[in-house]
């Protein structure tokens, strides 16, 4: 198992006790090792109707079993491959999941969040806490969807919306392609058949990977999120990564009509990456 040492990570693992968050942890220990890491299990929970002194009894009752629920996974986390080298911690909040992982996050240290597709709906691309904390996070998230196996990381696709490089965004994405040797392919999809690559982008981008194997990519297509998907599945690739700057086109690659159709949901996980 290889280990991630530059910089020291508190790896969030957000779950809902489900298979598919379990197979996330999994996926984490495999990608991130344990050295100089530390991982938590996040699991969060919420009154039914919030407000109502007559629920008190209920509130404690959700507490009591997403507490027992915790206790479970942790055991099953320990039987994972890997794991019993791991520093590994446990929080159960009352209160939304992304407001949990925010307060977390907030602490000294630098962060991951590491989550699974939810559960059992199939044709969700990205349930709606992993597209919600994808598009609110101020740290990077790695969503990995529940048929993922770590298999190596030998091919990236980072999506490229050719507009801006940012050289400190990309520090997790450059040291994983660094320490797996795994090549990066730069996509952009076209706006036009006349597009041209803006040759300043270029250079930005070969001055952060110059370290790192990379090449780039042309991808046709009217719909920037079906036309990423189908190069990765094409390709191989082992995972795609994407800048969040806060605007459309992450959105668009959550977008509920968009996300049946992807393929990439069923086995590539995607690394949300912040500026």
């Amino acid at each position: 198992m290889r280990n991630i040492t530059t910089n020291m990570a508190h790896i969030l693992l957000p779950t809902d006790f489900s298979d598919g968050s379990l197979n996330a942890c999994a996926y984490a220990l495999d990608l991130f090792g344990t050295d100089g890491h530390t991982y938590m299990l996040v699991h969060s929970y919420m009154d039914p109707v919030p407000g109502y002194a007559a629920i008190v009894e209920m509130s404690s009752a959700l507490y009591a079993a997403s507490v027992e629920g915790m206790a479970d996974l942790l055991q099953r986390f320990r039987g994972l491959e890997g794991a019993e080298r791991a520093v590994v911690t446990t929080r159960v909040v009352y209160g939304t999941l992304a407001a949990a992982l925010t307060g977390l996050c907030e602490e000294k240290g630098e962060y991951i969040i590491v989550m699974g597709t939810q559960g059992t709906s199939g044709i969700t691309l990205f349930g709606s806490n992993a597209g919600a904390m994808a598009k609110a996070s101020t740290v990077p998230v790695l969503i990995v969807p529940k048929d993922a196996r770590f298999q190596g990381l030998r091919r990236i696709m980072l999506a490229d919306d050719h507009t801006s490089v940012e050289p400190q965004a990309m520090r997790l994405l450059v040291e994983l392609a660094s320490r797996f040797a795994a090549q990066v392919t730069i996509a952009h999809v076209l706006r036009g058949e006349d597009e041209e690559p803006d040759a300043r982008v270029v250079a930005d981008y070969d001055t952060v990977f110059k370290d790192v194997d990379h090449q780039y990519m042309a991808v046709p297509g009217d719909d920037i999120a079906l036309a990423l998907s189908n190069a990765a599945e094409r390709d191989n690739m082992d995972l795609v990564a994407v800048l969040h700057r806060h605007t459309g086109f992450l959105d668009s690659l959550f977008h509920g009509s968009i996300a049946k159709h992807l393929a990439m949901h069923t086995r590539i996980p995607l690394l949300v990456l912040e500026r």
